[in-house]
């Protein structure tokens, strides 16, 4: 690769970009919006959950996806350039509105064709990432990419599921599209990529080496995680509820053997930031849900009993781990992207860690409270707060960013005069 163009690419994945930077802020502020006020709006919780998932989450997977392929491969940015992945984006925003919108107002039509932008924007996106693979030497961590391809394979499958599962089947199915659809797009989709990004992520937001043994343990777990997820939906879709219960339980094994990796780092050096900690608590949440849901589903005595008693299982998903691992995440990269040496980014990262500990303490206590047998205005309360406190995320996140850009042009405006001095005395 020739120095014009590694610059290039460095500077390309830095700075300012809109379609880069303020989709996810923008689903966080509707999630935010809705869940404060719930009771006035048709199907809220179809619209909060698909705001961070569908919304803010996914978008951040493309975005992030990209970005440490790109950063372990080092292929040329010309295989993807930007007005590429601006043109997916767009795609994948279009797509994800309209599932939002299509449910409460614009009905059924309105979410397969969100469903299809959103599963053509993924293809897509796959299509990029394997065209990079298959340009780059060999290296270290490729399995990462290669999560990522098997996640993206999910997105069709769950797309499908939740189009079905919106025109509101009966008590026979509804149960099983609901584990199913839940499956594909949460274990599946989101699962994969996460769990495939903090192999490298987690030690470095943690400022520690990389488990010796991480490739590895990453390389094993990805075909357990794949057929766990494909078990799971396939014995929801025919009623096969023992097989179901045991699929999900090989899929939290699978989230055991592979966190082998993140423990060694995080004894070397435990997490003490708001970002490490909202990953680590996303984590948990994420193991909880999947329990809840091989419980719920063992435990009750038929389908419609099991979308009963999968709100907790949805709140873990949605808030726990959802909402947490993208703040988490975001906490640590977008310093990172801004630039601007190391002070600017040392900087940003302290303005996002403002009040980290609180804010993950209250969040967390607050979802564990709302989960337990409160009377129903305490419930209301708890829920409130914690919908609140991950709101706070929004302002913090563009305080630091103004900040860190006002900082970056106070650099660059004495180098400007220093510049244009010798040009003036010429003349």
């Amino acid at each position: 690769m020739s120095r014009h163009e590694t610059v290039t690419r460095e500077r390309g994945a830095r700075g300012q970009w809109p379609m880069r930077d303020h989709p996810t802020t923008f689903w966080l502020v509707v999630a935010a919006a809705v869940a404060l006020l719930s009771p006035a709006l048709p199907d809220a919780r179809w619209i909060l959950v698909h705001a961070v998932l569908l919304g803010a989450v996914t978008h951040a997977v493309l975005v992030w996806s990209t970005h440490f392929t790109q950063a372990l491969l080092k292929t040329s940015a010309a295989l993807d350039p930007r007005p590429r992945q601006n043109a997916r984006l767009t795609v994948l925003l279009a797509g994800a509105a309209l599932v939002i919108l299509g449910v409460p107002w614009w009905g059924w039509w309105a979410v397969v064709a969100g469903a299809l932008a959103v599963t053509g924007a993924v293809g897509w996106h796959a299509w990029a990432l394997w065209r990079r693979l298959r340009a780059a030497l060999p290296g270290r961590f490729r399995i990462t990419v290669r999560y990522y391809l098997c996640a993206a394979a999910w997105i069709p499958v769950g797309a499908t599921l939740g189009a079905l599962l919106s025109r509101g089947p009966d008590d026979f199915w509804h149960g099983r599209l609901l584990v199913a659809h839940t499956s594909a797009m949460v274990l599946g989709w989101l699962g994969l990529t996460v769990t495939g990004t903090l192999v490298t992520l987690w030690p470095t937001m943690l400022r520690t080496r990389i488990d010796a043994s991480a490739e590895t343990l990453a390389r094993q777990a990805l075909p357990v995680l794949c057929a766990a997820v494909a078990v799971v939906i396939g014995g929801a879709i025919f009623g096969l509820r023992p097989l179901v219960v045991a699929s999900l339980l090989l899929y939290a094994v699978g989230l055991g053997w592979w966190g082998r990796a993140l423990w060694r780092p995080a004894r070397q050096a435990p997490p003490r930031e708001f970002g490490t900690w909202s990953v680590s608590a996303g984590l948990c949440w994420l193991l909880f849900a999947v329990l809840w849901v091989a419980g719920t589903v063992a435990w009750q005595s038929d389908w419609r009993s099991v979308v009963d008693g999968f709100t907790p299982a949805t709140v873990g998903f949605a808030a726990g781990f959802g909402a947490q691992m993208v703040q988490g995440a975001l906490t640590y990269l977008v310093p990172s992207v801004l630039g601007g040496g190391p002070a600017i980014v040392r900087s940003a990262g302290l303005a996002l860690d403002r009040w980290g500990a609180a804010r993950v303490v209250v969040v967390n206590a607050g979802l564990v409270v709302a989960l337990l047998p409160v009377p129903a205005g305490v419930r209301v309360v708890v829920g409130t707060l914690v919908a609140a406190t991950l709101a706070a995320f929004i302002p913090v996140l563009v305080l630091a960013v103004l900040g860190a850009v006002k900082a970056m042009r106070a650099l660059q405006a004495p180098t400007g005069a220093a510049v244009a001095m010798p040009s003036a005395q010429a003349g």
